[in-house]
């Protein structure tokens, strides 16, 4: 299935949908192969924070940030990263 919509106005549309805030609008994108969310939760900020950020709380904007390099992908390349340690 491929949208016309941006990113941005599919998150719009699914946020209309009663109950669906940014977190689950996030992880629904990326069920259809949209990336480019990161879909923080608790424990997703604890494991940035104890990885990368040596245990200190940060705002989400420095989470951001530090994926921005992955561009589209940045949501699947933190995902990778906060679970890598599942694989081990």
């Amino acid at each position: 299935m491929h949208s016309e919509l941006s990113t941005d106005e599919l998150k719009k549309e699914l946020k209309k949908v009663k109950g669906v805030g940014d977190y689950a609008a996030e992880n629904m994108l990326k069920l259809l192969g949209r990336y480019d969310g990161l879909a923080l939760d608790s424990w997703l900020r604890a494991q940035f924070y104890k990885t990368h950020n040596r245990g200190n709380v940060c705002a989400d904007k420095k989470i951001d940030k530090f994926y921005h390099q992955f561009g589209q992908w940045k949501g699947l390349a933190m995902w990778c990263d906060m679970t890598a340690s599942w694989f081990k």
